[in-house]
């Protein structure tokens, strides 16, 4: 196991090797997350354009669930794929907690 925050989407990988003796990671399986009534939305303003640290502070007050509003949207790269004025879902935290718990299950 790697030694990565609990709030990382790395939290489940594992370090290893490959042929060359070189580290990589394996990742984790998919974050199991639903979208529900619960859900609030966020706009992708100019300040949130490619700062996907702040559209996580702006949604839940903290820059580390970046990468769970990403994944529940079916964005994998928000450096190219998110425009301005695109539209988030955000799910409640509470619900982002529990999925997290859930991968290492």
């Amino acid at each position: 196991m790697a030694n990565f925050k609990q709030t990382s989407r790395y939290r489940e990988a594992i370090v290893t090797k490959n042929r060359s003796n070189k580290n990589f990671i394996i990742l984790r399986n998919t974050l199991k997350l639903d979208p529900g009534a619960g859900d609030t939305f966020l706009t992708i303003t100019q300040e949130l354009l490619h700062r996907p640290d702040l559209v996580s502070y702006a949604a839940y007050g903290n820059a580390e669930y970046w990468w769970v509003i990403y994944e529940f949207n079916g964005i994998r790269d928000p450096m190219f794929e998110l425009k301005l004025n695109t539209i988030l879902r955000i799910p409640p935290i509470s619900n982002v907690l529990a999925a997290i718990e859930l991968l290492g299950e």
